[in-house]
């Protein structure tokens, strides 16, 4: 039986078990194999996504609507300097020209207290929709604030990649799925050298698909990987990336300008949800990886 161990992006895995995710992921790829003719070849196959949100701080999944004035007091974190740097350099990569335009925002001096946008977020945040379209932030918010929540507290990193270390040790799976941040924790797990290696030495995972990744995010990288170095995976690692036109998180490009022995491939998810999981789960390019996978 093929293992495959997928890795899901932090707000996915909210409310969510191991066995749910498995399942749905799963019942996602299934139909992509069934739809692309290669179900028959690949036979059974057991996909684990383990869920780490346990092990997550609450506060770090917390994302502020803008316009919003409700706030979960359990779930409210406030944003210091160093994660408002974190969340102004991201969302420039969005609109570069942004920064110039908040001195003159209509937004300048105003107070959203603790726990909310503070006002050169809020400007920043503005600045971006005028730009980017509408909606935009609102939609990145939530990703940004979790990326930083792993990238800058080292005992929730170690503790996510834990989780999914000991996925990988549990199955022996040698493909895995990365979607969202999960792309960036495996990725960090690849750099760290945290990878099971396969029981007769070498990579213990030979391939790996990721999906509406934020690897492009010059903050994520800065978090991760060495200023100045294409983006890479170890040697027998084969590594596709899935990007969707419509998907505000790889802002509707691949990784190949940014890595080495990547492959982009691109793929219609709609314009509706384009970063959901399950519309990159069901398409050829991943049924098509799996095949091959499966003569390993």
């Amino acid at each position: 039986m093929l293992q495959i161990v997928g890795v899901h992006g932090i707000r996915q895995g909210a409310s969510a078990t191991t066995a749910e995710l498995s399942g749905s992921w799963q019942e996602s790829l299934e139909e992509g194999l069934a739809d692309s003719g290669h179900a028959a070849a690949v036979g059974p196959l057991r996909l684990t996504v383990p869920s780490y949100q346990g092990v997550y701080p609450k506060t770090a999944t917390r994302y502020m609507r803008l316009g919003s004035d409700a706030a979960d007091p359990d779930e409210d974190a406030p944003v210091d300097e160093e994660e408002e740097a974190f969340i102004l350099q991201a969302l420039a990569a969005y609109a570069p020209s942004a920064e110039a335009e908040e001195d003159d925002s209509p937004m300048a001096g105003r107070t959203l207290g603790a726990g909310r946008l503070t006002p050169r977020l809020l400007r920043r945040a503005q600045a971006v929709d005028r730009v980017a379209g509408k909606g935009v932030t609102d939609r990145l918010l939530w990703l940004v604030r979790e990326a930083h929540g792993y990238l800058r507290h080292e005992e929730t990193g170690a503790a996510v990649r834990a989780e999914v270390k000991a996925a990988l040790a549990a199955t022996g799976a040698r493909m895995v799925i990365a979607h969202s941040l999960g792309s960036v924790v495996f990725y960090d797990m690849l750099s760290r050298g945290e990878v099971p290696a396969a029981a007769g030495g070498g990579p213990g995972v030979v391939s790996l698909i990721t999906c509406g990744s934020p690897l492009s995010w010059l903050a994520v990288r800065k978090g991760i990987h060495t200023a100045g170095v294409p983006l890479s995976v170890p040697a027998g690692v084969e590594w596709t990336n899935l990007y969707a036109p419509n998907d505000p998180v790889n802002k509707g490009g691949g990784l190949s300008p940014l890595a080495v022995g990547v492959t982009d491939i691109k793929v219609d998810n709609g314009k509706l949800n384009a970063h959901d999981v399950h519309r990159y789960l069901d398409k050829r390019a991943i049924a098509e990886r799996i095949a091959k996978a499966r003569l390993l």
